[in-house]
């Protein structure tokens, strides 16, 4: 009789907690949800970036630098989420608005800074 009461008050303390775990997981499609805007994110701002390293003068740049644009756009993939974020806002701003009323020096150095930045954060997630 003992050996019953025992093994009911275990199993009721492993289904209460069972409960208790539960109220504190995310439900599935919040997860699904969250990971597929996060995706999305990604290739937006991987597309951004891309969109920014295939312009023209970029590659002149690039060239004059000696920077091999396809090795840079071949590792644009490689970064972390928030590496790519904050250079694809770079790069946004620097689609939209390029020149800005400045010179055509200036957004040449824009491109090298957008570049370099790009190289280094590949060096560095290499490493």
């Amino acid at each position: 009789m003992r050996t019953k009461l025992v093994v009911a008050l275990l199993g009721a303390l492993f289904v209460a907690q069972a409960g208790f775990a539960a109220d504190h997981l995310v439900a599935p499609s919040t997860v699904r949800d969250r990971l597929a805007a996060a995706a999305a994110d990604r290739q937006a701002n991987v597309a951004q970036v891309e969109r920014t390293l295939s312009a023209p003068q970029v590659a002149s740049v690039a060239g004059r630098m000696g920077v091999d644009v396809g090795l840079v756009r071949s590792a644009v993939g490689s970064l972390s989420d928030a590496e790519l974020q904050e250079l694809a806002q770079r790069a946004a701003a620097l689609d939209t608005d390029p020149v800005a009323g400045f010179h055509n020096d200036v957004e040449m150095l824009l491109i090298i800074f957008l570049i370099v930045a790009i190289v280094i954060l590949v060096l560095k997630s290499v490493d």
